[in-house]
């Protein structure tokens, strides 16, 4: 790794954002690597198939090339990507009439498998685990779009009420009634589900 890269690696988001209106590549090149994984699995959730998921994100970088004359360096970077990358996704989805899938596999559970690897696999706890992620993940994708992506940017990306406001162009006052009327309506679907298995 020569000086420059290290540099690069040490800016801020604003700072690459700014060096890549400058001409630098090497910038742009960071930001994809910074930000390519979190994108790809936030258009993942929205559209639910990985190849097109694929398609989009590379589409959202390209985007955000184009676009990057419009970004303030005063603001933070995130929530200014997350806006291109849902907005280029929900385009994608009504232009093909699809519905929007959010799949939050391993939601509850993920973090803590990752530091706390069960050394013992309880069987029948396995199969809850899993039941509980598949219940979970139907009512997801019966709510709105707009509750879908809510709980997308709070939960899965865990983005602050500031930063949701600036991707959804609402005021951050409006975020939190929005979270709740989402997460109301999930409860809603969750105990819908439950009471017709009995």
């Amino acid at each position: 790794m020569d000086g420059v890269e290290e540099l690069i690696i040490l800016l801020s988001d604003e700072m690459l954002a700014v060096h890549c209106l400058n001409g630098d590549i090497t910038a742009f090149e960071e930001i994809i690597n910074r930000y390519k994984n979190k994108v790809f699995g936030l258009i993942y959730r929205m559209v639910g198939q990985y190849q097109e998921a694929e398609d989009i994100t590379q589409e959202v970088f390209l985007n955000v090339y184009t676009k990057l004359h419009q970004f303030d360096p005063q603001k933070k970077f995130a929530p200014w990507i997350y806006k291109i990358a849902t907005n280029t996704a929900i385009s994608h989805l009504r232009k093909n009439k699809k519905t929007t899938i959010l799949n939050f596999d391993e939601i509850y559970t993920n973090l803590y498998n990752i530091y706390h690897p069960p050394a013992v696999i309880d069987p029948l706890l396995n199969m809850e685990r899993i039941e509980l992620q598949e219940e979970i993940q139907k009512a997801i994708m019966k709510l709105p779009v707009n509750y879908q992506i809510i709980i997308l940017l709070r939960y899965q990306l865990e983005l602050n009420n500031q930063e949701i406001a600036q991707i959804l162009n609402i005021k951050k006052e409006n975020v939190e009634v929005k979270v709740h009327r989402a997460r109301k309506a999930l409860r809603k679907i969750l105990l819908e589900q439950q009471t017709g298995r009995g």
